[in-house]
């Protein structure tokens, strides 16, 4: 039966390519190759014309975390870029395998009359609702409930440890916080950061290298070439695993601090054997609560936002090291009562940060306030504490 399966595709799909046009994309049947820039063009108008349904429609539903990744992405380009300035034409179609092909596409925008471009191959699949975008032509490993996918083979090494450290973050995850994920966890590994960069969305910064929203798959760049690079590697995934966990065990209603100094403080503690980076990076001096808050991370530029991660992440270390995990746990469990906010992260800061506010003081007893101010008392007596063993070292 399995034999008669595949030889039937297989002369179905013969029969799909035969006759095929001089013009037509090479190997590709002219009706399938015009099918597909007439789908490339839909979305080109849909993103300059700012139809989110119309754009949403083009998108394979059965791939969930990409639809999800592309909503974002539409939401962040349509007020981020030039408005009509977005372009995407398609080089050429290559069959793959019976009802899919990959499109080489050349996408550019201009964001303040400057003009950015980038070709990717991107694949199609026909579903029951015809022709469909389903994502960039990766190769892809899995293992239980992860799946990894890479786009450039040299990325095979990186994804065969990417498979390994994520499933054992999950893991960790489970034994701390009682972890199980929704849905399998993606992980999706880039050769170039431009192309990362571009996946995610628009207005990403320049420095970003990692990336995880809820719903949607883990995304990091895999640089084919780094000095020292398999432990820094192994710690920015667990950063990104922590936050798909906070986002479900909270409903994703934790404030960006909360997030980011949890995925600080895991990265280098969650696993044995990764280096503890974190206690490296100084801080000149506490942030207030109301700068944390305040703040949007992904508009600083680097040298603050690596402030910023830092301060989140030692305020992170302060509330584990005063009041345990267990309160964590407890935090969590009563941001996760309330709604979540179908917003990018950036869109829903005061209200995640009211939220956050109103959770550790039912949790803790204790306001922002009086919590800054403990951290303010331990922070100065481990100051004091440092400056006293480095005056005796000098003597």
């Amino acid at each position: 039966m399995r034999t008669y399966r595949i030889i039937s595709i297989l002369l179905l799909w013969a029969l799909f390519f035969a006759a095929s046009p001089a013009g037509a994309s090479p190997g590709c049947p002219e009706p399938v190759a015009d099918t597909i820039r007439k789908l490339v063009k839909e979305k080109e108008t849909a993103v300059n014309s700012q139809n989110r349904e119309q754009f949403l429609q083009l998108i394979n539903p059965s791939r969930k975390a990409y639809w999800r990744e592309q909503k974002r992405w539409f939401e962040d380009a349509v007020r981020y870029i030039d408005p009509g300035s977005f372009r995407m034409q398609v080089e050429s179609v290559i069959p793959e395998r019976p009802f899919r092909v990959c499109a080489w596409i050349k996408q550019s925008y201009r964001k303040n009359g400057r003009e950015h471009s980038l070709t990717y191959p991107l694949r199609f699949e026909k579903t029951d609702q015809g022709w469909k975008d389903s994502d960039l032509a990766f190769e892809h490993m899995a293992s239980g409930d992860v799946v990894v996918y890479y786009t450039d083979p040299r990325l095979k090494r990186q994804a065969t440890i990417a498979l390994d450290i994520v499933r054992r973050a999950v893991d960790g995850f489970h034994e701390k916080y009682s972890w199980m994920p929704a849905e399998a966890v993606e992980v999706k590994l880039y050769h170039e950061p431009e192309l990362f960069r571009q996946m995610v969305k628009p207005s990403l910064p320049e420095w970003a290298a990692g990336w995880n929203e809820a719903g949607q798959s883990i995304k990091f760049v895999g640089a084919l070439r780094m000095d020292d690079w398999e432990g820094s590697f192994a710690s920015g995934l667990v950063h990104e695993v922590t936050h798909k966990m906070v986002s479900e065990r909270t409903g994703d209603n934790a404030a960006y601090w909360l997030q980011e100094g949890a995925a600080e403080y895991y990265q280098t503690r969650l696993l044995p054997g990764l280096r503890n980076l974190m206690d490296e990076q100084k801080i000149e001096r506490p942030w207030r609560f109301a700068v944390l808050e305040s703040l949007e991370l992904e508009k600083l530029p680097l040298k603050e936002a690596s402030q910023y991660y830092s301060q989140s992440g030692h305020l992170f270390r302060f509330l584990i090291e005063r009041y345990g995990e267990d309160k964590i746990r407890e935090i969590f469990a009563v941001l996760r009562k309330h709604p979540t906010i179908d917003r990018d992260s950036a869109d829903k800061i005061p209200e995640l940060n009211r939220r956050t506010r109103a959770a550790i003081k039912k949790v803790l007893g204790k306001s922002m306030e009086q919590l800054e101010r403990e951290w303010l008392k331990d922070y100065n007596s481990d100051s004091s504490r440092e400056e006293e063993r480095t005056d005796a070292d000098r003597w």
